[in-house]
């Protein structure tokens, strides 16, 4: 979000979701991202901890029970970021969803589309697929140890983009590669 607007109400500059002058809930801006709903950094490295407590905070502000003999233009924009906040938490407190939601600006991988993995990859998958029925437990240890590398890889990239020194270009196919590896550790179980 991009600085205090004046109070839809009484025309207090506001910079949250409710005008601390009047008490008004505020319209959920176009620009309001999920980082911005709870108050919280744009960036990877996030405590799961301080994401629920954002959240818990966000919550108590905007829930519909605050409103409920308000206008029906405030109940609604209530719903608005109560259905905001909720989801900013459902992402922002699960790692990969973050990154992808910092890479994309999506909240869900691409349904089509989605970024081309190298040949290789790809062959390793198949074959820890095709062994799952023979060796579950060694195919459910290889992926497990796949897909640490992967999330090492995830983490440095991220580590690497908070520091200003990358791009978040890897993101999109580390995020698919480690789908591919969770779905054969499942076929593993």
């Amino acid at each position: 979000m991009s600085g205090r607007i004046p109070c839809w109400s009484c025309r207090e500059a506001v910079d949250g979701p409710v005008c601390v002058g009047c008490g008004a809930i505020q319209p959920l801006r176009p620009d309001t991202s999920l980082f911005d709903a709870l108050g919280l950094p744009r960036q990877y490295t996030l405590d799961r901890a301080d994401v629920m407590r954002a959240w818990r905070m966000a919550s108590r502000k905007v829930h519909p029970d605050r409103f409920a003999g308000r206008p029906a233009v405030q109940r609604r924009m209530s719903l608005q970021w109560t259905a905001t906040v909720n989801e900013a938490k459902r992402v922002l407190t699960d790692p990969l969803l973050r990154a992808g939601y910092l890479a994309t600006g999506r909240t869900q991988p691409r349904e089509e589309g989605g970024p081309a993995l190298d040949p290789d990859f790809l062959e390793e998958v198949f074959e820890l697929q095709m062994e799952a029925q023979a060796d579950p437990e060694g195919v459910r240890a290889r992926a497990a140890s796949l897909g640490d590398r992967l999330r090492g890889e995830l983490v440095d990239v991220f580590l690497a983009w908070e520091a200003g020194e990358g791009g978040l270009e890897a993101v999109e196919t580390l995020l698919a590669k480690l789908r591919y590896v969770d779905k054969a550790a499942h076929r593993g179980a």
